[in-house]
């Protein structure tokens, strides 16, 4: 099913407006970067262009789309250019839900994209700060302690019986 939803979107694109108005040398490569992208759409993230919103963006353009490229890709100096136009086609042709999430999310990963094509290297940072282990500061009350109720009664005797105190 994806692999025709990508023919379909790039030749849909690569007959449109928005197509038209790249730049000659920016078209050559449209048809391949419009591609790529879809790629990473419908198999890296597993959702359609039009349902993807900031995050997805995210994840297919800093870090799904990079590896469709090599080292210092020409081509890759086109993609802004050609996802521009590729999102204006979107939006006009499709109900985009998300679209100004999108496009938010296109244009603040459009930097790490190029510096990971650019150095070859994968952008791996985390996006939540690690969650520490929780960590009680009280001593653990043991079955011969006294109660912490305050009744008097070793613990055992009392709340450690299973069931309840006094």
């Amino acid at each position: 099913m994806s692999s025709k939803a990508i023919t379909l979107g790039v030749s849909a694109f690569s007959d449109s407006a928005q197509a038209s108005t790249l730049s000659s040398e920016a078209r050559r490569s449209a048809k391949e970067i419009v591609g790529f992208f879809l790629e990473a759409c419908y198999e890296g993230v597993g959702k359609a262009p039009k349902l993807l919103d900031g995050h997805d963006m995210h994840q297919v353009l800093g870090h799904v789309l990079p590896a469709r490229f090599a080292k210092q890709d020409p081509r890759a100096k086109h993609v802004p250019a050609v996802l521009g136009a590729y999102l204006d086609y979107l939006e006009e042709s499709e109900m985009v839900p998300e679209a100004f999430e999108l496009r938010r999310g296109f244009e603040s990963t459009l930097p790490e994209f190029l510096e990971v094509v650019k150095t070859g290297k994968s952008a791996h940072h985390h996006h939540a700060a690690p969650s520490k282990p929780v960590v009680h500061g009280a001593p653990k009350l043991g079955r011969n302690d006294p109660c912490s109720c305050g009744s008097g009664k070793k613990y055992k005797k009392c709340h450690g019986k299973g069931g309840g105190g006094s």
